[in-house]
Protein backbone atom coordinates (compact mmCIF):
# COMPACT_ATOMS: atom_id res chain seq x y z
CA UNK A 1 0.00 0.00 0.00
CA UNK A 2 1.42 3.24 -0.66
CA UNK A 3 2.68 5.65 2.31
CA UNK A 4 0.97 8.74 2.66
CA UNK A 5 2.46 11.39 1.79
CA UNK A 6 3.51 14.19 4.86
CA UNK A 7 2.24 17.46 5.57
CA UNK A 8 5.29 18.96 5.25
CA UNK A 9 5.59 17.54 1.52
CA UNK A 10 1.76 17.92 0.63
CA UNK A 11 2.30 21.50 2.14
CA UNK A 12 5.40 22.41 -0.35
CA UNK A 13 4.30 20.74 -3.43
CA UNK A 14 1.24 22.66 -3.15
CA UNK A 15 3.22 26.45 -3.49
CA UNK A 16 4.58 24.78 -6.45
CA UNK A 17 4.04 26.94 -9.77
CA UNK A 18 3.31 25.60 -12.56
CA UNK A 19 6.27 25.97 -15.30
CA UNK A 20 5.99 28.30 -18.46
CA UNK A 21 8.25 25.63 -20.44
CA UNK A 22 7.79 22.38 -18.89
CA UNK A 23 11.08 21.02 -20.76
CA UNK A 24 13.26 24.10 -19.58
CA UNK A 25 14.22 23.40 -16.22
CA UNK A 26 17.08 24.23 -14.25
CA UNK A 27 20.81 23.41 -15.22
CA UNK A 28 24.03 22.61 -12.81
CA UNK A 29 26.47 25.30 -13.79
CA UNK A 30 29.11 24.63 -12.29
CA UNK A 31 29.56 21.44 -9.70
CA UNK A 32 32.74 20.84 -7.88
CA UNK A 33 32.75 17.39 -5.75
CA UNK A 34 34.65 16.30 -2.70
CA UNK A 35 37.18 13.27 -3.39
CA UNK A 36 39.22 10.98 -1.40
CA UNK A 37 36.39 10.62 1.55
CA UNK A 38 37.20 8.38 5.01
CA UNK A 39 34.91 8.48 7.81
CA UNK A 40 35.77 7.25 11.39
CA UNK A 41 34.79 8.03 14.83
CA UNK A 42 36.26 8.79 17.94
CA UNK A 43 34.78 6.85 21.39
CA UNK A 44 37.53 8.30 24.27
CA UNK A 45 39.53 11.55 25.04
CA UNK A 46 42.41 9.75 24.91
CA UNK A 47 42.04 9.26 21.26
CA UNK A 48 41.30 12.84 19.86
CA UNK A 49 44.68 13.99 20.05
CA UNK A 50 46.36 11.11 17.64
CA UNK A 51 48.64 11.64 16.42
CA UNK A 52 51.32 12.14 19.08
CA UNK A 53 53.65 13.83 17.79
CA UNK A 54 52.47 17.53 17.80
CA UNK A 55 49.22 18.82 16.37
CA UNK A 56 47.71 17.35 13.27
CA UNK A 57 48.32 19.35 9.88
CA UNK A 58 47.61 17.33 6.56
CA UNK A 59 46.28 19.09 3.27
CA UNK A 60 42.63 17.41 3.60
CA UNK A 61 39.71 19.44 5.25
CA UNK A 62 38.51 17.59 8.54
CA UNK A 63 34.51 17.90 9.30
CA UNK A 64 34.09 17.48 12.48
CA UNK A 65 30.50 16.26 14.43
CA UNK A 66 30.40 16.16 18.25
CA UNK A 67 27.46 13.51 18.75
CA UNK A 68 28.41 12.70 22.38
CA UNK A 69 30.37 15.35 25.30
CA UNK A 70 32.06 18.77 24.36
CA UNK A 71 35.33 19.32 24.44
CA UNK A 72 37.90 22.58 22.88
CA UNK A 73 39.38 22.60 19.33
CA UNK A 74 42.56 24.54 19.19
CA UNK A 75 42.88 25.53 15.42
CA UNK A 76 45.94 27.61 14.35
CA UNK A 77 45.77 30.15 16.87
CA UNK A 78 42.33 30.38 17.74
CA UNK A 79 40.22 28.36 20.80
CA UNK A 80 36.79 26.43 20.01
CA UNK A 81 34.53 25.50 22.40
CA UNK A 82 32.54 22.87 20.50
CA UNK A 83 29.06 21.77 22.21
CA UNK A 84 27.89 18.21 21.80
CA UNK A 85 25.65 18.53 18.63
CA UNK A 86 27.73 20.74 17.35
CA UNK A 87 30.28 20.12 13.79
CA UNK A 88 33.61 21.95 12.86
CA UNK A 89 35.11 22.26 9.50
CA UNK A 90 38.76 22.27 9.90
CA UNK A 91 41.11 23.15 6.79
CA UNK A 92 43.38 21.80 4.59
CA UNK A 93 46.90 23.14 6.42
CA UNK A 94 45.66 24.17 9.19
CA UNK A 95 47.36 22.82 12.60
CA UNK A 96 44.98 21.43 15.00
CA UNK A 97 44.66 19.55 18.24
CA UNK A 98 41.95 19.03 21.14
CA UNK A 99 41.79 19.98 24.72
CA UNK A 100 39.46 19.68 27.73
CA UNK A 101 36.74 17.29 26.95
CA UNK A 102 33.76 17.57 29.35
CA UNK A 103 34.41 13.64 29.57
CA UNK A 104 36.44 10.94 29.28
CA UNK A 105 33.69 8.75 27.03
CA UNK A 106 32.57 10.27 23.56
CA UNK A 107 31.11 10.38 20.28
CA UNK A 108 32.95 12.37 17.87
CA UNK A 109 32.39 11.31 14.07
CA UNK A 110 35.23 12.64 11.53
CA UNK A 111 34.92 12.93 8.26
CA UNK A 112 37.81 13.60 6.39
CA UNK A 113 38.43 14.45 2.18
CA UNK A 114 40.04 16.38 -0.27
CA UNK A 115 37.69 19.29 -1.94
CA UNK A 116 39.46 21.20 -4.96
CA UNK A 117 37.06 24.20 -4.38
CA UNK A 118 38.20 25.54 -0.95
CA UNK A 119 36.46 29.08 -1.47
CA UNK A 120 33.61 27.80 -1.42
CA UNK A 121 33.85 26.75 1.72
CA UNK A 122 35.48 29.87 3.09
CA UNK A 123 32.27 31.10 5.12
CA UNK A 124 33.07 28.25 7.72
CA UNK A 125 36.72 28.79 8.57
CA UNK A 126 36.70 28.78 12.41
CA UNK A 127 32.80 28.40 12.75
CA UNK A 128 30.75 25.62 14.88
CA UNK A 129 27.65 25.01 13.52
CA UNK A 130 24.66 23.22 14.87
CA UNK A 131 23.31 19.64 13.82
CA UNK A 132 20.20 20.26 12.92
CA UNK A 133 17.78 17.44 12.14
CA UNK A 134 18.39 17.52 8.53
CA UNK A 135 22.15 17.98 8.96
CA UNK A 136 22.03 14.55 11.11
CA UNK A 137 19.99 12.72 8.71
CA UNK A 138 22.15 13.29 6.38
CA UNK A 139 25.18 12.36 8.44
CA UNK A 140 23.34 9.52 9.02
CA UNK A 141 22.76 8.48 5.67
CA UNK A 142 26.29 9.68 4.88
CA UNK A 143 27.86 7.37 7.58
CA UNK A 144 25.23 4.56 6.58
CA UNK A 145 26.23 4.80 2.34
CA UNK A 146 30.47 4.09 3.68
CA UNK A 147 29.75 1.36 5.15
CA UNK A 148 27.65 -0.46 2.92
CA UNK A 149 28.94 1.00 -0.21
CA UNK A 150 32.27 -0.62 0.08
CA UNK A 151 32.45 -1.07 -3.83
CA UNK A 152 31.23 2.23 -4.94
CA UNK A 153 31.75 5.77 -3.12
CA UNK A 154 29.21 7.70 -5.64
CA UNK A 155 26.80 7.72 -2.90
CA UNK A 156 28.99 9.11 0.29
CA UNK A 157 30.75 11.28 -2.25
CA UNK A 158 26.94 12.75 -3.37
CA UNK A 159 25.74 13.02 -0.06
CA UNK A 160 28.97 14.49 1.66
CA UNK A 161 28.22 17.27 -1.59
CA UNK A 162 24.92 17.91 -0.42
CA UNK A 163 26.08 18.04 3.35
CA UNK A 164 28.78 20.51 2.36
CA UNK A 165 26.11 22.69 -0.16
CA UNK A 166 23.51 22.51 3.41
CA UNK A 167 26.42 24.25 5.32
CA UNK A 168 26.82 27.09 2.64
CA UNK A 169 23.75 28.42 3.24
CA UNK A 170 24.54 28.50 7.06
CA UNK A 171 24.13 32.39 7.60
CA UNK A 172 27.43 33.37 10.84
CA UNK A 173 26.05 36.42 12.39
CA UNK A 174 29.40 37.26 14.29
CA UNK A 175 32.63 34.74 14.88
CA UNK A 176 31.98 32.99 17.54
CA UNK A 177 35.59 31.98 18.19
CA UNK A 178 37.44 32.94 21.21
CA UNK A 179 41.61 33.06 21.16
CA UNK A 180 43.31 32.38 24.33
CA UNK A 181 46.73 33.50 22.28
CA UNK A 182 46.57 35.44 19.44
CA UNK A 183 49.59 34.12 17.90
CA UNK A 184 50.88 36.69 16.79
CA UNK A 185 47.84 38.88 15.40
CA UNK A 186 47.65 35.53 13.69
CA UNK A 187 51.27 34.82 12.84
CA UNK A 188 50.75 31.25 11.72
CA UNK A 189 47.68 31.82 9.91
CA UNK A 190 49.45 34.32 7.23
CA UNK A 191 52.31 32.62 6.82
CA UNK A 192 50.46 29.37 5.80
CA UNK A 193 48.18 31.55 3.22
CA UNK A 194 51.08 33.34 2.08
CA UNK A 195 52.77 29.76 1.66
CA UNK A 196 49.78 28.37 -0.08
CA UNK A 197 49.21 31.59 -2.52
CA UNK A 198 52.40 31.26 -3.68
CA UNK A 199 53.11 29.10 -6.87
CA UNK A 200 56.36 28.67 -5.84
CA UNK A 201 57.30 28.22 -2.02
CA UNK A 202 58.45 30.95 -0.70
CA UNK A 203 61.70 31.25 1.42
CA UNK A 204 61.69 32.29 5.06
CA UNK A 205 63.29 35.95 3.50
CA UNK A 206 60.25 36.32 1.10
CA UNK A 207 57.40 35.75 4.18
CA UNK A 208 59.42 38.22 6.26
CA UNK A 209 59.76 40.69 3.28
CA UNK A 210 55.62 40.57 2.75
CA UNK A 211 54.74 40.42 6.51
CA UNK A 212 57.22 43.80 6.88
CA UNK A 213 59.32 42.33 9.77
CA UNK A 214 63.16 41.03 10.00
CA UNK A 215 64.49 38.03 9.22
CA UNK A 216 65.13 36.93 12.76
CA UNK A 217 62.22 39.12 14.21
CA UNK A 218 59.86 36.05 12.27
CA UNK A 219 62.37 33.24 13.08
CA UNK A 220 61.94 34.19 16.97
CA UNK A 221 58.15 35.32 16.85
CA UNK A 222 57.27 31.94 15.27
CA UNK A 223 59.23 29.81 17.60
CA UNK A 224 58.01 31.31 20.77
CA UNK A 225 54.10 31.19 19.61
CA UNK A 226 54.11 27.98 17.66
CA UNK A 227 56.93 25.80 19.43
CA UNK A 228 57.95 24.85 15.90
CA UNK A 229 61.04 26.87 13.87
CA UNK A 230 59.41 28.42 11.07
CA UNK A 231 62.05 26.61 8.52
CA UNK A 232 60.47 23.12 10.09
CA UNK A 233 57.10 24.49 9.37
CA UNK A 234 57.56 25.70 6.02
CA UNK A 235 59.42 22.26 5.23
CA UNK A 236 56.32 20.64 6.93
CA UNK A 237 53.64 22.33 4.60
CA UNK A 238 55.89 21.43 0.98
CA UNK A 239 55.58 17.70 2.17
CA UNK A 240 51.80 17.99 3.29
CA UNK A 241 51.38 19.79 -0.60
CA UNK A 242 53.19 16.80 -1.82
CA UNK A 243 50.82 14.50 -0.59
CA UNK A 244 47.93 16.22 -2.21
CA UNK A 245 49.40 16.05 -6.06
CA UNK A 246 50.60 12.31 -5.67
CA UNK A 247 47.20 11.90 -4.69
CA UNK A 248 45.10 14.44 -7.01
CA UNK A 249 47.73 15.11 -9.46
CA UNK A 250 49.07 13.65 -13.03
CA UNK A 251 52.67 14.89 -12.45
CA UNK A 252 56.08 13.22 -11.87
CA UNK A 253 57.54 12.61 -8.92
CA UNK A 254 59.96 14.21 -10.58
CA UNK A 255 57.86 17.40 -11.33
CA UNK A 256 56.42 17.36 -7.58
CA UNK A 257 59.62 17.46 -6.22
CA UNK A 258 60.31 20.65 -7.99
CA UNK A 259 56.89 22.41 -7.59
CA UNK A 260 57.15 22.01 -4.22
CA UNK A 261 60.37 23.61 -3.82
CA UNK A 262 62.86 20.53 -3.73
CA UNK A 263 66.14 21.16 -5.11
CA UNK A 264 66.23 17.20 -6.49
CA UNK A 265 64.12 14.01 -6.44
CA UNK A 266 66.63 12.96 -4.01
CA UNK A 267 66.42 15.15 -1.29
CA UNK A 268 62.57 15.14 -1.62
CA UNK A 269 62.41 11.41 -1.71
CA UNK A 270 64.71 10.98 1.13
CA UNK A 271 62.45 14.05 3.41
CA UNK A 272 59.42 11.81 1.90
CA UNK A 273 60.47 8.46 3.50
CA UNK A 274 61.85 9.87 6.69
CA UNK A 275 58.40 11.83 7.36
CA UNK A 276 55.88 9.26 6.54
CA UNK A 277 57.78 5.64 6.32
CA UNK A 278 56.79 5.19 2.42
CA UNK A 279 58.21 6.66 -0.71
CA UNK A 280 56.27 9.11 -2.71
CA UNK A 281 55.93 6.79 -5.20
CA UNK A 282 54.15 4.38 -3.05
CA UNK A 283 52.20 6.62 -1.40
CA UNK A 284 50.60 7.45 -4.76
CA UNK A 285 49.84 4.36 -5.60
CA UNK A 286 48.21 3.17 -2.13
CA UNK A 287 45.97 6.01 -3.02
CA UNK A 288 45.98 7.25 0.31
CA UNK A 289 48.39 7.13 3.72
CA UNK A 290 47.68 3.63 5.31
CA UNK A 291 46.64 3.80 8.88
CA UNK A 292 50.56 2.96 9.47
CA UNK A 293 52.20 5.31 8.01
CA UNK A 294 53.62 8.01 9.62
CA UNK A 295 52.58 11.87 10.20
CA UNK A 296 55.40 13.91 9.91
CA UNK A 297 58.20 14.30 12.98
CA UNK A 298 57.76 18.24 14.27
CA UNK A 299 60.78 18.28 16.31
CA UNK A 300 61.48 22.24 17.32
Amino acid sequence: MPTPATPRLKELVSRLPQPQHQLVGRSVTKLALPDNVVCFQRRTADELNRPRRGRALHHRFVMICALRTAATVCVDDRTIRLRAGQGLLVFPFQFHHYDEPAGETISWLFVTFEFSEAEELSALRYQPFELTPPLRSLAAELVEAYETERTAADLPVLLLAVFLARLRRIKFAVPAVSSTATLQSGLMLRVNQLAQRSTKPPGIRDIARALGISLSHLRARFRASCGVSIGRHLRHLRLEQACGHLRLGPQRVSEIAELCGFTSIYSFSRAFRVAYGVSPLAYRHSGRAAPGVRRPRRRG
